[in-house]
């Protein structure tokens, strides 16, 4: 989709009819922006700054509705909106939203002219004062810790008096609406959130309790401005587009962070498929030798060939075949591995994976064409059976083999979110897809239809009135074909 020039009427409406329809007593910023991130491309997520700040005279005779815009867009840095906060806060005399002007003046790219004019509203205000200029030295123990909250560069590697939130520094070159979704997870688990511009200073920012998001190139820029700055604490790489792989990138942060300084992560729900890798939900599920073939992007032959080799070691019953979850993990990498590389591909990762028992530490995996099985907690890739570093390998994140792609045989379905409304979770119903929030197989739901028809299915399981199951259906039609 090209990128369009300015915020479009659409995009302007979307986001006043977020805020008039908020709730601001009782719904989070994360809350709200989700509900609008949800209709948004890629290029109108570009231009949300702009329309924030569009819609700020229209709100002037609705002061909460107006501090509720002016603060969603000093939480996620819209720096491009400096000048129309500085603007409303010295029309209105309202010090909260000059306070917020003059933390957006803090980011080196906002406008030089709303700089100028917040520092001619502040007069010898300490509180705004601090906010645009690191320079400003703190002379109490409330501007102390405003100015360690504005300015992490200052902070020490020693640890603070009081904890304070973690920052996260996020690249503007990187994807608008991901970078977006990303956003609103870090502030609601408690992160400050700064964006770094392609152009323009490198401000002080980067401490012992900031994570740098970004492209590689930008990592030079930062490390020039700041050689001291860890290099453990830059993550260069794009922002996952989905929700999972969102998850994933949220621990590698928290993973990177010492101390107190951590982000609340909500623990994930019985249908949240980020903990896999614990060792009781990793070695879970019981899955048929065609269901787990076809979860695997395998055949059934392929099993048995590696059963034959010793790769894998199912459990037999009732004179069957029976394979957990991390079968399915493994044979579906060695796959993955297959699909994507022009040499041969080892099954000897089959077995490495078939002997990882899990690890509830684990900020992703990786496993290489050769066969490695590769674990990282945060600080680099090591060998999971040696422990030894792995440097100068070409290493594949797991968390890639999980989702769709393209085999000699056809094309893999999502393994752990199949559709839009059905879902895997190895110690769910055995691990079979299943209905979103509800523990109603895909295979169940394509039986009822396949013998009575689909009208039959909402008299069978009455609780789905209204529930959206179409496409669970087809998936489960999918899985008994397999079988």
């Amino acid at each position: 989709m090209a990128a369009v020039a300015q915020p479009s009427p659409h995009l302007f409406g979307a986001v006043l009819r977020a805020l008039q329809g908020c709730d601001p007593w009782s719904q989070s910023m994360s809350t709200v922006l989700s509900g609008l991130t949800a209709h948004l491309s890629t290029a109108e997520a570009e231009h949300l700054p702009e329309a924030f700040a569009g819609v700020l005279p229209l709100l002037r005779n609705d002061r909460e509705r107006l501090r509720l815009a002016v603060e969603f867009a000093a939480r996620l840095d819209y720096f491009e909106a400096a000048g129309a906060v500085a603007a409303a806060a010295v029309e209105l005399a309202d010090r909260d939203l000059l306070l917020e002007a003059a933390a957006l003046c803090g980011n080196p790219t906002a406008d030089g002219a709303a700089r100028a004019r917040v520092l001619d509203a502040v007069h010898d205000d300490r509180a705004a004062l601090i906010r645009i200029d690191p320079a400003v030295v703190p002379a109490t123990a409330d501007e102390k810790r405003l100015h360690l909250q504005c300015w992490p560069g200052a902070r020490s590697s020693h640890g603070q008096e009081a904890a304070l939130a973690p920052v996260v520094v996020i690249d503007t070159q990187l994807d608008a609406l991901a970078a977006l979704r990303l956003s609103v997870r870090l502030d609601a688990a408690g992160a400050s959130l700064r964006r770094l511009a392609e152009r323009g200073g490198v401000p002080r920012w980067f401490g012992p309790e900031t994570v740098l998001i970004c492209h590689p190139k930008t990592r030079s820029r930062v490390l020039s401005a700041f050689p001291s700055f860890s290099e453990r604490l830059i993550l260069y790489e794009e922002i996952p587009q989905d929700g999972r792989g969102t998850d994933g990138l949220l621990r590698r942060v928290n993973a990177v962070l010492d101390g107190f300084s951590k982000l609340e992560i909500e623990k994930p729900g019985s249908d949240v498929e980020t903990v896999v890798w614990d060792p009781d939900v990793f070695t879970a599920g019981v899955y048929p030798t065609r269901e787990a073939a076809f979860l695997a992007a395998a055949s059934a032959s392929s099993l048995n060939y590696l059963h034959k080799q010793r790769r894998l070691v199912p459990r037999e019953f009732g004179g069957g075949w029976y394979w957990n979850f991390r079968d399915v993990v493994a044979v579906r990498t060695w796959q993955y591995l297959k699909s994507q590389a022009v040499r041969r591909v080892s099954s000897k990762v089959v077995e490495a994976l078939v002997k990882f028992a899990g690890d509830s530490q684990a900020v992703q995996l990786g496993a290489t064409s050769e066969g490695d099985m590769l674990v990282d907690h945060g600080s680099g890739w090591v060998n999971a059976v040696t422990g030894q570093s792995a440097l100068g390998l070409e290493i594949t994140e797991i968390d890639a083999v999980f989702r769709p792609f393209d085999y000699g045989a056809g094309t893999a379905i999502d393994l752990l979110q199949a559709s839009a409304n059905t879902r895997l979770y190895p110690t769910t119903l055995n691990g079979t897809p299943h209905l979103q929030g509800h523990r109603i197989s895909a295979k169940a739901l394509a039986s009822v239809e396949y013998e009575h028809g689909r009208e039959a299915i909402e008299a069978a399981y009455p609780e789905l009135e209204g529930v959206v199951f179409e496409d669970t259906v087809e998936v489960g039609l999918r899985l008994l074909k397999a079988g």
